[in-house]
């Protein structure tokens, strides 16, 4: 009886310890507070203007997008802009909406605007930065501006162009699309042994049998009976 007498004596004393060394350290944390108030204080200034600068930031940014938006669909609704002269309209656009998804199409609709004129020049600067870019636009961008070099008789920037815009497609049927003009850029360059690595990586690729494969076959082999007659 005594050793259990003794047990339940013990209990309540271990609670008060563990009371009192929770108000122990509760004094402790309030005592360290006291002395570093201003460090507090400064570090809690610096939060709230750091998530008041970001909340700002995206609110503008928002309404930055929603008026390239509006803007954009005015621009392409006006019948002039698809002319030479709406090309200052477009530039326009580009400059005051730069760092928007709708600058990068207007770039775009820039470029078509100046191939469509016959300036591939002109399509070739408008498009250079938005083809080195990250944009989600980056690979057609590249694709018009192999377009632009080839309209402007630079069949090798042409083939550079195309390359850059396989090497950034998402799509298959882009990255197809594109290493197939580079071989055809080639073959105009009578460069016949750099159309046949071109085809021999699209071949490759295609799946046995298909449409696409029997073109590419037929397309290589022509080339590589060309290339041989070259040498």
């Amino acid at each position: 009886m005594a050793s259990s007498t003794t047990a339940r004596s013990r209990r309540p004393q271990s609670t008060i310890d563990s009371d009192d060394a929770f108000a122990l350290r509760a004094a402790e944390a309030a005592a360290w507070a006291k002395r570093n108030v201003r460090m507090i204080v400064t570090i809690a200034a610096v939060a709230l203007v750091t998530v008041g600068g970001y909340l700002v930031y995206r609110v503008n940014a928002a309404g930055k997008a929603a008026r390239a938006a509006e803007q954009y669909l005015a621009l392409r609704a006006n019948p002039s802009v698809s002319t030479a002269a709406g090309a200052g309209q477009v530039e326009a656009f580009i400059k005051a909406h730069a760092g928007t998804v709708e600058a990068d199409e207007a770039r775009l609709l820039l470029a078509e605007i100046r191939l469509n004129s016959g300036n591939p020049k002109a399509a070739v600067t408008a498009l250079a930065p938005l083809a080195g870019s990250d944009s989600r636009l980056a690979a057609q961008a590249a694709m018009m501006l192999g377009s632009a070099h080839a309209q402007a008789g630079d069949r090798a920037a042409a083939i550079r162009a195309y390359q850059q815009s396989a090497d950034q497609a998402n799509a298959d049927y882009q990255r197809v699309e594109a290493l197939a003009q580079a071989a055809l850029m080639h073959e105009q360059n009578n460069d016949f042994a750099g159309a046949v690595a071109i085809y021999e990586r699209l071949l490759a690729d295609a799946k046995d049998g298909s449409q696409q494969a029997q073109v590419i076959e037929m397309r290589l082999a022509e080339a590589r009976s060309r290339a041989a007659a070259k040498r």
